[in-house]
């Protein structure tokens, strides 16, 4: 087909153009990476901690087994010197130091200054942590305790001990094998879904949608430069003059802006989750709406370009509009942050629309309804403003005509 051919033969020199392709598809990576350095502690689902262990003994690595299994924590074994370098450094976010005569104080039934605990002031976690360790530490008296009192009741009877303290350590701990003696018993119960509005993600994955999204807009916007090109150069008159050409140099051209777009958009995915784990896309729908963005995008650029009168004309107003409709859109900024009166400015823009559904997506995927109204605006918005283009293009076919 005749449009496939003008769709390849305009890639070859959207791609030819360097300076373009390192504007439009390297400069969003670098901010992809450097985003993703910036906010790679704010997406762990963990919390960094220093675990310093100066007794030793059977009791304090006992603790800090238990410690480096529980969930949601990573313990790092170092030494009192390295935990203050890890807290400086924000690489922890809390310290556990276990003294030495730790076993000791246990044994002895004592339970308070037996351990150290040291938390960074930026963290949030520290005091969810420490009841983690209390919890612990109350365990492990709890098994001195018994063995105290198994020593008073032999005592009692004048029956000679014949039971050591790590044997009651041992039955004691039997009781929470294979299961605790409590827990918690976690039933999922039926709800209603929230509005798409009012779901906010991580902030690193906000900024990281609006970036992309700001970008595709920016980069099919100066994509759509050969309209102006070529009625600077005359060619629009010459293929006018063809019947018929119009439309496949329309349709390839078009073609061309949407894989730009969804290329620019696989990269930018693919670098954020190889180097930073961040998921931005996540399932069928996401990637919907994305690719019906996309075509949106591609239709504004097409509009666009059909309006202005030379490339200049649009290489100027290309970076004004994608940014004002960005920060309308809400690229710059978590949408589940702002007031709910501010919200219908961002439904003013494909931007906006775009990333209410890839908020909500990002936090339940497999929600089509999150999705649907999105894809049915920007669809219905891309039509129509590809019809207006088709219009301008043919308008202006008609004054050359005459």
């Amino acid at each position: 087909m005749r449009f496939l051919v003008i769709f390849k033969n305009r890639l070859k020199v959207i791609l030819s153009d360097r300076i373009f392709i390192a504007a439009m598809l390297i400069i969003p990576l670098i901010l992809a990476m450097i985003m993703g350095y910036a906010q790679r502690k704010e997406k762990l689902n963990y919390v960094p901690m220093a675990l310093v262990d100066e007794d030793g003994s059977v009791l304090s690595k006992t603790l800090a087994h238990r410690i480096s299994k529980k969930e949601g924590l990573r313990a790092l074994p170092v030494t009192r010197e390295e935990a203050g370098e890890l807290l400086r450094d924000k690489k922890a976010e809390v310290a556990l130091i276990i003294p030495a005569g730790f076993e000791a104080a246990v044994e002895s039934g004592r339970a308070s200054g037996i351990l150290e605990f040291v938390k960074s002031p930026y963290t949030v976690s520290g005091e969810v942590v420490k009841e983690i360790v209390a919890a612990e530490v109350m365990r492990l008296q709890a098994a001195e305790f018994a063995y105290d009192r198994i020593v008073r009741r032999y005592r009692e009877n004048g029956v000679e001990m014949e039971v050591s303290r790590q044997e009651v350590r041992d039955y004691f701990e039997s009781f929470w094998e294979p299961v605790p003696p409590m827990s918690i018993a976690y039933e999922e119960v039926e709800a209603n879904s929230v509005a798409a509005e009012d779901v906010t993600i991580p902030s690193y994955a906000a900024v990281s949608a609006g970036v992309l999204v700001l970008f595709v807009m920016l980069t099919l916007i100066f994509g759509s430069g050969w309209i102006c090109e070529e009625r600077s150069n005359d060619t629009l008159n010459r293929i006018f003059s063809a019947p018929g050409a119009l439309f496949p140099v329309f349709m390839g051209n078009m073609l061309a802006l949407f894989v730009l777009g969804l290329s620019q958009t696989i990269l930018f995915v693919f670098i954020q989750r190889l180097f930073f784990g961040i998921v931005m896309l996540e399932g069928f729908w996401s990637w919907m709406v994305m690719g019906a963005y996309i075509l949106c995008a591609a239709a504004v650029s097409m509009l666009m370009a059909s309006l202005f009168r030379t490339a200049a004309q649009l290489q100027a107003i290309a970076p004004v509009f994608s940014i004002i409709t960005g920060l309308m859109g809400g690229c710059l900024w978590n949408l589940g942050g702002i007031p709910k009166q501010l919200q219908p400015i961002s439904r003013l823009t494909p931007q906006g629309w775009a990333l209410t559904a890839i908020t909500a997506l990002f936090a339940s995927p497999n929600q089509p309804g999150y999705a649907i109204p999105s894809l049915s605006v920007l669809i219905a918005s891309a039509i129509i403003m590809l019809a207006l283009s088709w219009l301008l293009l043919r308008i202006t076919r008609n004054h050359a005509a005459s």
